[in-house]
């Protein structure tokens, strides 16, 4: 008879995949270690090619910790594929946390109460958190696909575990099994951007549930609000909004989303990010000839079929 793993024998792998995030990244660790109350776990640190040599300072500050060293920067996606494969190969954990290198660990139970929720709920596939902000303000607990537009829950209950069409991949529990089935990120997604929405709508799309915790607070420390400049970033933004709009939504609102609002993203912009979608809210940008430019290379680089890209 085999006997069956208690929740405390449960083994979770903490992918952290970094790039010249040495700071933020020591940080994190020293949060884990100081805040965590559950076993067992271990951290895999991916150094995606960083220039400061932080993964062999890694190695250096916390022995016990698992270095890969990527020799580029592979994206979000592929590095952290590395961590997964690496991971459960060395480890073979029942569970895979997804954590970013800006996260803050800040409460004893959090994996332990994530864990034992997953281990009673076994429809779950992936779980998420409150990602707040250091003044305690809510940044994202997961969000919903509805029709065109791809929304964020800025309010969660304390007790609540909420079914959700997506989470933040700041902070994504994953069950192993919903590893196999999907096949992890899909690279197709590099260097970042909607990887973690996929991931999510993928798992829904083969039996899962994809929920939010409302009592599992981290904090990330990522900027309030994000400027859409003169800047490549902004191709990969429309890259990846194209692709995943033809994959996950309806004809209808594909067809809404890339040739109507895309150009609207591209020309205006919100007063902030907690605006509504109002006419009224909205401003036109200063560089909006350039980032039209972005946008239809975006749409060049779908129709002459283009797959990941490498950043170096």
């Amino acid at each position: 008879m085999v006997k069956m793993k208690s929740i405390s024998e449960k083994r979770v792998a903490i992918i952290i995949i970094t790039y010249n995030q040495k700071k933020l990244l020591i940080d994190c660790i020293k949060s884990i270690k100081e805040n965590t109350d559950y076993g067992p776990y271990e951290i895999f640190v991916v150094d995606n090619g960083s220039k400061d040599g932080i993964g062999r300072k890694i190695h250096e500050l916390f022995p016990d910790i698992n270095v890969i060293i990527n020799e580029k920067n592979f994206g979000f996606g592929r590095g952290n594929n590395v961590g997964l494969m690496v991971a459960e190969k060395a480890y073979n954990p029942d569970y895979f946390l997804i954590l970013n290198d800006d996260t803050e660990i800040i409460q004893k139970d959090w994996l332990g109460k994530s864990i034992d929720f997953l281990e009673r709920d076994k429809k779950t596939g992936i779980l998420g958190a409150k990602l707040i902000y250091a003044d305690g303000k809510v940044q994202n607990a997961g969000g919903f696909t509805k029709g065109w537009q791809i929304t964020r829950l800025s309010e969660i209950r304390k007790d609540d575990f909420i079914n959700v069409d997506h989470v933040m991949g700041a902070f994504m529990l994953i069950r192993k099994e919903a590893i196999r089935v999907t096949g992890g990120f899909d690279e197709i997604f590099s260097p970042y951007l909607l990887e973690d929405t996929d991931l999510c709508l993928r798992a829904k799309k083969k039996g899962f549930a994809v929920k939010s915790a409302g009592g599992v607070e981290v904090i990330h420390h990522a900027h309030k609000s994000l400027s859409q400049s003169r800047n490549p970033n902004l191709f990969f933004r429309f890259k990846n909004d194209i692709l995943f709009s033809w994959r996950h939504l309806t004809f209808t609102n594909f067809i809404f989303r890339t040739f109507i609002y895309l150009p609207a993203v591209a020309i205006f912009k919100k007063e902030n990010d907690e605006s509504e979608l109002k006419i009224k809210n909205f401003r036109l940008r200063k560089d909006f000839l350039f980032n039209l430019v972005y946008l239809i290379r975006a749409y060049i680089f779908i129709l002459l079929g283009g797959r990941a890209i490498n950043l170096e």
